[in-house]
């Protein structure tokens, strides 16, 4: 059975409708679309962002419309880059585990990539009181002068809802790399219940989600 593509899934309409404009604006004003504060200034973005944003979620959670931002910025770096995927085995990201760290960040894969990780491996929750959802991959993007990094992990991916779970972070490539020194030992051990006899990992910080980034450029830079 062929995985779910969230990209197709949540965003596939909308980028056939509206990221050709997207792409034309910021062509013409010069100065790319690969800043998220340029990118956020375009007339196209307001219009979707106006859209598709929940006015009642804002309200109530006003670092929402902070994610609807980070969410569209990716998936239009993601679709402008030609829709970059990086299947990761877990194999190899276990070995990347007991390696020595890279001096530099690998670069991001195409300027924008999805890293599609082994299913429901990698557990996260949203906030406290969330519950626990499987992780299906990452967003990962870097700015068009190359001094940030946008990770939007997507998580509880499953055709019978509507959207996903998503936790999104951004940070300096130096900041990714020292991620790893905050992170956990051993890196990603499990807190669910049970977690540990089933072979699984939980992701408990958004500092240890930039180390997994870590993990996951340097496997696919090799």
């Amino acid at each position: 059975m062929n995985r779910l593509d969230p990209f197709t899934y949540a965003f596939a309409d909308l980028a056939e409708s509206r990221f050709a404009t997207v792409r034309r604006e910021a062509a013409a004003r010069g100065t790319g679309a690969g800043h998220r504060a340029s990118f956020a200034a375009l007339p196209a973005v307001q219009r979707i962002l106006a859209e598709i944003e929940t006015p009642e979620l804002i309200a109530a959670a006003p670092q929402a419309a902070a994610e609807y931002l980070h969410t569209l910025y990716v998936a239009f770096l993601f679709w402008d880059a030609g829709r970059r995927v990086v299947a990761l085995e877990r194999s190899a990201l276990d070995g990347a585990l007991g390696g020595d760290p890279p001096r530099v960040l690998p670069p991001v894969p195409s300027g924008a990539c999805y890293v599609q990780l082994p299913e429901r491996w990698f557990w996260a929750r949203v906030g406290p009181d969330d519950p626990p959802e499987p992780l299906d991959g990452v967003f990962v993007v870097s700015s068009g002068d190359g001094r940030e990094i946008t990770a939007v992990a997507v998580l509880g991916l499953r055709p019978d809802r509507d959207g996903f779970s998503q936790i999104a972070v951004t940070a300096t490539p130096a900041e990714v790399l020292e991620a790893r020194a905050a992170s956990r030992t051993p890196p990603f051990a499990s807190v669910l219940e049970g977690g540990d006899r089933a072979g699984v990992r939980s992701l408990v910080t958004t500092g240890e989600l930039l180390h997994l980034v870590q993990l996951a450029l340097a496997v696919a830079a090799g």
